[in-house]
């Protein structure tokens, strides 16, 4: 503390996660303008010192899907003319068109027992429902509260 010279006062700072993942909001900033305001272009970057984690924990029950998570984070995943990684259909919910139907089809496969395993830490911490969009997010929360 109040080691003035120093990058953050001589405090240690732990930044965690994906930066290729994790991206500053630039209100109505082009692309460049978004990934030049990323830590990783910051000034600050080259004063860091840098570990990575090369093993996902949470997948490691799923050899197949953790390979699969780091080809995608490492940029060697195939991709179409887009530049888009196609998500296998076997790890996707099918779209029916039909919101309501959709919607209780994802929180059914994803938290097929869920009556049965409510109390169970581990049950509940291994499942997650990914979503674009927020308003899902909420519709989800909203479901889920009514059935119990």
């Amino acid at each position: 503390m109040g080691w003035s010279n120093l990058m953050f006062y001589g405090k240690t700072v732990v930044l965690g996660g994906d930066f290729r993942q994790v991206l500053p909001v630039v209100r109505k900033g082009s692309k460049a303008q978004i990934v030049g305001a990323s830590l990783r272009r910051s000034y600050l970057w080259e004063s860091m010192r840098h570990l990575k984690l090369v093993r996902n924990m949470r997948a490691q029950s799923d050899p197949w899907f953790a390979d699969y998570l780091l080809r995608i984070g490492g940029g060697t995943e195939e991709v179409n003319e887009d530049g888009n990684v196609r998500i296998p259909d076997e790890i996707c919910v099918p779209y029916s068109g039909d919101a309501e139907k959709d919607l209780h089809t994802v929180i059914d496969i994803i938290f097929l027992d869920l009556n049965a395993n409510m109390a169970d830490k581990d049950y509940i911490t291994t499942r997650a429902i990914l979503s674009t969009r927020n308003d899902w997010v909420d519709m989800i929360n909203m479901k889920m509260i009514d059935m119990f």
